[in-house]
């Protein structure tokens, strides 16, 4: 016979799963500092607080990076509350009337009395709710220093708002459970703090202010989801927006590009025109999209006489009007040669400058003609770079030898194409949306990207200042390229253009990477005002040193510098003017397309 085995009893027991996942692994106390998960820290109470605060008044303790922040409100029995504060009320009159007192003390006793009084009429005559309040702030940190340099930060911002914080001592455990979401606020962490309800109300942390012109472009939105909308033309007047200018700061990868792309086409869209200097072919699909003017100015087909002046008056920094435009010019194509040849001794610069007059000479140009004159000159009516090459070659003398030879691949060698004959642009004063290309360039030695950087520029520089009635946004990608030490002029000429540039209707968008390069010392004069110079700055991802000059010159907190690090591609802080927020890019799918082709 077979044995028949009972049914097996299951019990069923709860799992512990669930409460595993919100329970700490460990707990470990100390006197003034707790372990959480083998994190480290440290429970603080609010032990006293000045006579009035303002509106979200635990906001900035609760923006720092690591503090987390408890309320604890008790509602109160009105007409008991009502009793006690006769009674104080009383009795500090009693020790005023003594007269007998120092003069701090009567000044803490007078202060006690009235806010007394001011508690009483609130509850009585507005018949205001009252709340025991507590606030308990808990820093953590993954380490104790760290968690001691928060620690200090945050009671230093608690005494700058009039406020003295007590640490827990011994009592870490009472004040975890009073911090944590428990809501355990034992007896004795419970002070005799009365607040009405608009305190209350006022000690909201979760402040956030985004930036809203109420017209313009949208940029994204921010971290509490409204809307970036930005007008950089005719911004709000409280808004401490004094120019147009744009600066997009990020290393590769951060999207610097794609939100350049994005206010592009935006402006554009809005009536705009847009001029774009692109050191890599990132705007030739969105170009072709909107069916503007896209060049290859890196030789070939299409090239920029330096030397060719366009028909403008001279305008100093005052944009007053001295003359014809040929004199601010041929300082220019100086500029050029300086930044093409960095090395030149003082002799061969002053040779230079001797060749450039000679040669606009030859071909009957003086700077006495007027801006219609000059205006009537056809191209090859202009000098170019092969003739200033030529000139030195019929002169005689060692420098002018070495001046030569130095300006040969540029005269008749391999860059001849580049700069040695007349402008072969075409036509691009009525155009609306123009990218000028210089891709081509990449593998050329950095002099020659920098010296065709800077004639490009000037180019689009004079396409701006043709019609100050028109709204015009120029567009300068991957600035850096324009640093060097040795040849500081093309950088002095890109921050005369940011200062510049909103007399004529325009607005300045400096987009570039290595932020270190413009503040290092031999160019920070110049490279720190061509990024400080832009009312909107929008710095997406940083980290190592640029991080830290970016803290610098913008005064970044912590909580900046902590977001700034691990944001995500298209995140950022937006600087505009007196406002701050926390943005991430919106791209439409049809945007998208125009910007990148039909492929993405």
């Amino acid at each position: 016979m077979t044995k028949k085995h009972a049914p097996e009893h299951r019990i069923d027991r709860p799992t512990q799963g669930l409460q595993n996942i919100f329970a700490p692994e460990a707990l470990e106390f100390f006197p003034t500092a707790c372990g959480v998960s083998g994190a480290w820290a440290r429970v603080y109470m609010i032990q006293a607080f000045p006579p009035t605060v303002d509106a979200g008044w635990l906001t900035p303790a609760a923006n720092l990076p690591g503090v987390t922040v408890s309320l604890h409100a008790r509602p109160q029995d009105a007409a008991n509350m009502i009793k006690a504060l006769n009674r104080r009320i009383g009795g500090l009159a009693g020790q005023l009337a003594t007269g007998k007192n120092a003069p701090i003390t009567e000044q803490r006793l007078t202060q006690e009395m009235e806010d007394a009084v001011t508690l009483m009429k609130q509850i009585d005559a507005e018949q205001q709710g009252i709340f025991q309040c507590g606030v308990f702030l808990v820093v953590t940190a993954a380490d104790p220093d760290t968690g001691l340099r928060r620690a200090k930060r945050l009671e230093g911002q608690m005494a700058a708002q009039g406020m003295r914080l007590r640490v827990l001592a011994f009592r870490q455990e009472d004040g975890l459970k009073a911090a944590g979401p428990w809501g355990l606020w034992d007896k004795a962490l419970q002070g005799d703090h009365l607040w009405p309800v608009p305190v209350v109300a006022a000690s909201w942390p979760f402040g956030g202010g985004g930036i809203n012109h109420g017209s313009g472009i949208v940029l994204g939105h921010d971290s509490d989801g409204g809307l970036v909308l930005i007008n950089r033309w005719n911004p709000p007047a409280e808004s401490g927006l004094t120019n147009k200018n744009f600066a997009i700061l990020s290393p590769p990868g951060g999207g610097k590009s794609h939100a350049t792309k994005l206010m592009m086409l935006r402006e554009w869209a809005l009536g705009t025109k847009v001029f774009v200097l692109d050191p890599e072919r990132e705007y030739r699909p969105l170009v072709q999209a909107v069916e503007g003017t896209w060049i290859n100015a890196a030789g070939g087909q299409t090239r920029i006489n330096p030397l060719q002046a366009p028909a403008l008056p001279d305008t100093g920094e005052d944009d007053e009007a001295t003359g014809t435009g040929l004199g601010t010019h041929m300082q220019r194509v100086l500029d050029f040669f300086q930044t093409y040849i960095p090395d030149l001794s003082p002799l061969q610069r002053a040779l230079l400058e001797q060749a450039v007059e000679a040669v606009y000479a030859d071909k009957g140009i003086t700077l006495g003609m007027s801006p219609e004159a000059l205006n009537r000159l056809t191209p090859p009516q202009w000098p170019h770079v092969g003739d200033v090459y030529a000139y030195g070659q019929q002169q005689n003398g060692s420098d002018w030898e070495i001046l030569t030879a130095l300006l040969r691949t540029a005269g008749e060698g391999v860059l001849r194409d580049l700069w040695s004959g007349p402008s072969t642009v075409p036509p691009t004063q009525d155009a609306n949306f123009v990218v000028m290309d210089i891709h081509d360039l990449q593998d050329a030695p950095d002099a020659v990207k920098r010296a065709q950087y800077l004639n490009v520029l000037g180019y689009l520089w004079d396409l701006v200042r043709a019609d100050r009635s028109e709204r015009k946004l120029l567009v300068v990608d991957e600035a850096w390229m324009l640093i060097d030490p040795q040849a500081p002029q093309a950088l002095k000429f890109m921050k005369s253009l940011s200062k510049r540039i909103r007399k004529y209707g325009g607005s300045f968008m400096v987009v570039t990477q290595n932020i270190a390069d413009f503040l290092a010392p031999a160019v920070a004069g110049d490279g720190e005002q061509v990024l400080t110079n832009a009312a909107y700055t929008l710095l997406l991802r940083q980290g190592g040193k640029d991080l830290q000059a970016l803290t610098n010159l913008f005064s970044l907190s912590d909580t900046e510098q902590d977001k700034l690090t691990n944001a995500r591609v298209g995140e950022g802080l937006l600087i505009a003017g007196n406002d701050r927020a926390w943005v991430t890019i919106d791209t439409a799918p049809h945007e998208t397309r125009l910007m990148y082709g039909p492929q993405r």
